[in-house]
């Protein structure tokens, strides 16, 4: 949480100021990521995300503003984003009951009675992922729009605060909640206000003033006040509530945080606690912060002063490569967090996630994945990670651990795949090339001055999730796999993108997990398929919807015209846990890479850059939409309830949803031919989706 109180405080002592906007110009400002994305998320008030998955269709357009607006007035933006969270006094994070599942079925009540805007302000209550899971979706549009972006090893405050404050100054000032000042800042911009070019900001001297406070003094009211790494003093709450000035009153009484605990230590409250112990941690957490510095180099903030056992307090040490691929975005903090804090949290999703189906995925085909991962890394982390427990835990079963990785784990023969003769690939690194010319690259002598390793990493992936193994070899769902994306080029007659052949990689996984059928799961929400009387026909229409659930809709145009549908939203939940399996994995990938040395790290180098664009082209779990499915059921409801015309009759209101909504169905049509081709290679269900591919042919075949 943020510095309890303090803005209330600080707005009753009239400390903001305003400054037209010209102020800042050319400057270097650095903004705290997490804060900014709050803000822009906040304002947007969106509540189509938890209904229909994926982030808000108004997010890249919002962020692309922000960074006009900047450009407009000469001001260069620097977005440093959190990385990892400071380690837990209390252990292991644990995935506790989500406030969100009662929002999001609240909202679906609502929606269910007819009660559309008042489910879409609920869902915009419930947020479908945490903040933290939309920040590599922003990262790419920020790269793509030429912004400068990183990852601070831990805290963003810290980050911008050594920025700040080194003589080179890469930052002229700092844009971020007031938790900030914490770290010795002397000044904060809190707002900017686009509409009157203004922005607000606040000097902590002034602050330290009228609180007759020292800056060592502010720190410790800051932390008895209660933060991110400190609750609230005890002695503080009473039955009228909490204010920010009975911990300014109570430091001016003892002086310091620490007299006022020691004093203190026989009210009943305090008694209770080891106060002390929380307050003398976030302190040194403050002081003593991990920071990546300009040589390169991860050490704490007032390194001369630093204690030698800041691992207890902020967080297992990991190689600096990991930190230098966090910084530039090149993996993502889940992994990294799974090794430091012994757990990966499975978190609801946002249908809420009440089926066996998928509890059955991750349990069964997710936690496999997840210790492949968990041996791989551990085997090249050293000998504390060598023994080093970790388990999945779920929000269904938050008292039930899969252990993914323990002192009898073996990691004998989980290696990276290694791959030359990367020639034969004519410089196609993409999910077919690698399946179709697997064998060979496989074949090539280690070692080969013929290696690549975007090639290596997607080698991985692909092993990871069972298509392939070491030797290069198809497994039964590799070649089922390699047909599939054979139909799918085939039937688009041209290359297929990137991200039409990762669908194809999920719907394989999702074929060979027995989900993709056409038979209703264990919980399910669609009152409107048994309108249509024929079986058959309700069966062909989920298997068909739920294909092209799994096809990105392409950019939305305006206000989304066919409703939401919660049954096609858990099925892109599942689709979605795939696309997370696929990211870590490449970032285990990438990782081992880095510390073998087998990957290069400099930042202009050809490898690396190869690494971030194959990253780049792969899934984001966080853009995970329904919207194409959808359409496609809307297709088809007509198409079974009043025959052929079906596209006629929605295509008004599909092209005023959807930029390019034809082109999404044909995405979808082909994407289709490709699970048609991988389900009869396989065996399940396919007689049942060759039958459903036959009977949409005809409403399809009016969009194509």
């Amino acid at each position: 949480m943020p510095i309890r109180n303090i803005d209330v405080y600080v707005r009753e002592l009239k400390l903001t100021q305003e400054t037209r906007v010209g102020a800042l110009a050319e400057t270097r400002l650095g903004i705290e990521g997490h804060n900014w994305l709050r803000q822009l998320l906040f304002n947007m008030r969106d509540g189509e995300p938890a209904a229909m998955g994926g982030v808000s269709p108004a997010l890249e357009s919002e962020i692309v503003k922000e960074l006009e607006f900047f450009q407009s007035n000469n001001i260069t933006p620097v977005f440093v984003f959190s990385g990892l969270p400071v380690a837990r006094k209390d252990g292991r994070s644990t995935a506790k009951d989500d406030y969100r599942l009662g929002y999001r079925q609240s909202a679906w009540e609502q929606y269910r009675h007819g009660h559309t805007e008042q489910a879409l302000r609920g869902w915009s209550t419930s947020s479908p992922q945490a903040l933290v899971d939309t920040i590599p979706f922003v990262m790419q549009v920020l790269q793509a729009h030429g912004a400068e972006f990183m990852r601070a090893p831990y805290s963003a405050w810290a980050q911008l605060a050594y920025l700040y404050k080194h003589d080179s100054q890469p930052i002229h000032a700092i844009y971020s909640s007031l938790d900030v000042l914490m770290f010795d800042v002397d000044r904060v911009v809190t707002a900017i206000g686009h509409a009157r070019s203004t922005f607000s900001w606040v000097q902590r001297d002034y602050l330290l003033g009228r609180c007759r406070i020292t800056a060592e003094q502010f720190l410790d009211i800051c932390i008895l006040a209660g933060c991110d790494w400190c609750p609230t003093f005890p002695a503080l709450l009473d039955d009228v509530g909490f204010s920010f000035k009975s911990a300014v009153d109570m430091t001016h009484q003892y002086h310091s945080g620490l007299n006022a605990i020691q004093m203190l230590t026989d009210h009943p409250s305090v008694r209770a606690t080891n106060y002390s112990d929380s307050f003398l941690r976030a302190y040194c957490i403050v002081r003593y912060h991990i920071v990546l510095h300009l040589d390169g180099s991860v050490g704490p903030l007032n390194p001369e002063f630093a204690p030698n056992d800041l691992h207890d307090i902020i967080g297992y040490r990991l190689p600096v490569a990991a930190y230098h691929l966090l910084a530039r975005g090149a993996i993502h903090p889940p992994i990294l967090n799974m090794l430091v804090n012994g757990s990966w949290l499975e978190f609801s999703p946002p249908d809420n996630g009440e089926s066996r189906e998928y509890h059955r995925l991750i349990t069964q085909w997710e936690g496999g994945v997840y210790t492949q991962q968990c041996r791989l890394l551990c085997k090249h982390l050293g000998s504390f990670f060598a023994q080093r427990k970790v388990v999945l835990q779920t929000w269904f079963e938050p008292r039930t651990e899969v252990v993914l990785h323990d002192t009898k784990s073996v990691s004998q023969g989980v290696s990276l795949p290694a791959v030359g003769a990367a020639a034969v690939l004519n410089g196609d690194i993409s999910v077919s090339s690698v399946m179709e010319n697997s064998r060979i690259l496989a074949a090539a002598p280690e070692g080969s001055s013929d290696s690549n390793p975007a090639a290596e990493l997607l080698a991985w992936v692909l092993q990871s999730l069972g298509f392939i193994v070491s030797s290069g070899e198809h497994t039964k769902l590799g070649s089922a796999l390699n047909a599939g994306l054979q139909a799918l080029q085939s039937q688009l007659q041209e290359r297929p993108t990137e991200l039409l052949q990762w669908a194809v990689v999920a719907a394989a996984v999702l074929i060979d997990q027995g989900l993709l059928t056409g038979e209703k799961w264990s919980v399910s929400y669609d009152d409107e398929l048994s309108l249509i009387t024929d079986a058959q026909q309700q069966k062909f229409i989920r298997i068909v919807a739920r294909i092209a659930t799994l096809t990105p809709p392409g950019a939305r145009r305006g206000s989304w015209k066919f409703g939401y549908n919660r049954d096609l939203l858990a099925f892109s939940s599942a689709a979605r846990l795939v696309q997370k399996a696929v990211g870590s994995s490449a970032d285990t990938a990438r990782l081992v890479g880095a510390i073998t040395g087998s990957a290069a790290l400099a930042p202009e180098s050809t490898q690396l850059l190869q690494l971030q664009e194959l990253r780049r082209t792969m899934p984001l779990e966080c853009t995970t939409s329904n919207a194409t499915g959808v359409l496609a059921y809307v297709l088809l409801v007509d198409y079974a309830r009043n025959g052929a015309g079906c596209w006629a009759r929605i295509q008004t209101a599909a092209e005023e949803s959807l930029v390019d909504a034809r082109q999404a169905l044909r995405d979808a049509w082909g994407v289709a031919g490709a699970v048609r081709a991988i389900a009869k290679v396989h065996g399940n269900a396919d007689k049942d989706i060759a039958n459903a591919y036959s009977w949409a042919q005809t409403a399809f075949s009016e969009v194509l």
